[in-house]
């Protein structure tokens, strides 16, 4: 079965629980545990189980006695561990009139003050009533759910655990808004994810506008489709044009620019200094799989032996779980380097001169701050990213081919040209203004 046929047998079921497609939250779990049958670490034998939204909710304890703003009219959600979601979100939150908004989150990794645990509102004994009912129901539809478990190679196990996970996050969010009454607007930065997801289907039930910003570039289909809210605010004509090729209504989609690139002002590449003995290289690592990562490092270390020149090696590792964090020290022994995991990304591109990488969306940011872009050929990836559309880098395929793009001058700024045309599709305006044109969207249709 495709991905597609996948997405739309998960988003066909009829299952429902307060209005909420229940089986439709479960779509990322599906997708992320398919055929999945070891866990590697306690972090992901946690999420197969969906026992991770209890865990948060433990430890949220000694944070969430904060009180939080009497009846906003405007809520942001943030409910994944991905700082480049996070500070979209928040960048945009700074339009807002700081006493008509609240955060709600998820995780205690990104807590601040202006925020507020969503499992403040949680109803444990409600929760646990719900699931008697609910497992009931499943009985009877249990074989419905067979070719679906079949499919992505789930237990029944797993899958109900999933289901019921949903229940206490629905009634979370049943709670939250029964003592906020006068919210008018939800602002996400996916509506795919089960919370975020969750939060659209209340909201839908009882006449609340919902916009999500879009939180990448949209590669994977699973992790963006089907788009459920009001409105969905695009980097691009290039993602704009995306969506609608894989069925998103035009009236649900809007390009704005995405917050994250208002504090890019591109004045064109740095002038690099050859002879210079600090030319700094940003190596991006994305979660390609971890044979693959590791050919690339491996091909990065033989670059540095083999190079004359000495160069300042930074290593961005991707925030996700499958970030691969034993492998530069495993790989680049005997090599200088730094290395970064959850810093935020836009910073490092501004003091490095050059960023290489394995095929990643990181690129596109390269792109936006005016650095010379190489990325690593493997034959293994099949997919084609934007930029690569738009002959925007530069293709290496082991540590001599990678020697000669960086060595050569002519090379290394050879697709500058290019840049100008692939900016204005993907990041539409770079003029600092997607925030305000997002925050304008938002007032005036509440």
């Amino acid at each position: 079965m495709k991905v597609l046929e996948a997405i739309k047998l998960i988003n066909g079921f009829k299952l429902r629980f307060k209005g909420c497609n229940i089986i439709a939250l479960s779509q990322i779990f599906l997708f992320e545990f398919k055929d999945l049958k070891d866990q590697k670490s306690f972090s992901q034998y946690l999420k197969a189980y969906s026992f991770d939204n209890i865990i948060k909710y433990f430890i949220s304890f000694g944070l969430s006695k904060k009180k939080c703003l009497k009846n906003p009219s405007v809520i942001f959600v943030n409910d994944i561990y991905n700082f480049s979601m996070i500070s979209n979100s928040r960048i945009l939150q700074q339009e807002f009139n700081s006493k008509i908004i609240q955060e709600i989150i998820c995780d205690k990794r990104i807590y601040n003050n202006n925020a507020v645990f969503l499992y403040k509102y949680s109803r444990l004994f409600k929760t646990l009533f719900d699931v008697f009912k609910m497992s009931v129901k499943l009985v009877s539809f249990s074989h419905k759910l067979n070719n679906l478990r079949q499919y992505f190679g789930i237990s029944k196990l797993k899958l109900w655990l999933n289901i019921f996970d949903s229940i206490f996050i629905i009634n979370c969010i049943e709670c939250f808004f029964d003592n906020n009454k006068n919210v008018r607007s939800v602002v996400l930065n996916s509506d795919v994810h089960k919370i975020s997801r969750a939060f659209v289907f209340y909201c839908k039930e009882r006449n609340i506008k919902t916009y999500v910003l879009q939180h990448g570039a949209p590669v994977g289909h699973f992790g963006y489709l089907p788009v459920y809210t009001d409105k969905m605010f695009n980097w691009g004509s290039y993602s704009y044009d995306w969506f609608v090729k894989n069925n998103t209504p035009r009236e649900k989609l809007i390009i704005t620019g995405t917050p994250k690139t208002d504090d890019i002002n591109s004045i064109g590449l740095k002038e690099i200094d050859f002879s210079s003995d600090s030319i700094s290289l940003l190596v991006v690592l994305n979660p390609i799989g971890e044979d693959l990562c590791r050919v690339f490092l491996r091909t990065i270390k033989e670059f540095l032996q083999i190079s004359n020149k000495k160069y300042e090696l930074v290593i961005k590792l991707h925030p996700s779980s499958k970030s691969y964090k034993n492998l530069p020290a495993e790989i680049l022994d005997g090599v200088n380097y730094k290395l970064f995991h959850l810093e935020d990304l836009h910073s490092l591109i501004k003091v490095s001169d050059i960023l290489i990488s394995t095929p990643s969306t990181a690129g596109s940011e390269a792109i936006a701050h005016y650095k010379p872009l190489l990325t690593m050929h493997f034959e293994e990836i099949k997919y084609t990213l934007a930029y690569e559309s738009y002959d925007c880098n530069i293709k290496f395929y082991d540590a001599e081919s990678l020697l000669s793009c960086l060595e050569d001058e002519q090379q290394l700024t050879s697709k500058l040209i290019n840049y100008d045309g692939f900016l204005k599709d993907y990041f539409y305006k770079l003029d600092g203004e997607s925030s305000s044109r997002i925050w304008n969207f938002i007032v005036n249709n509440q």
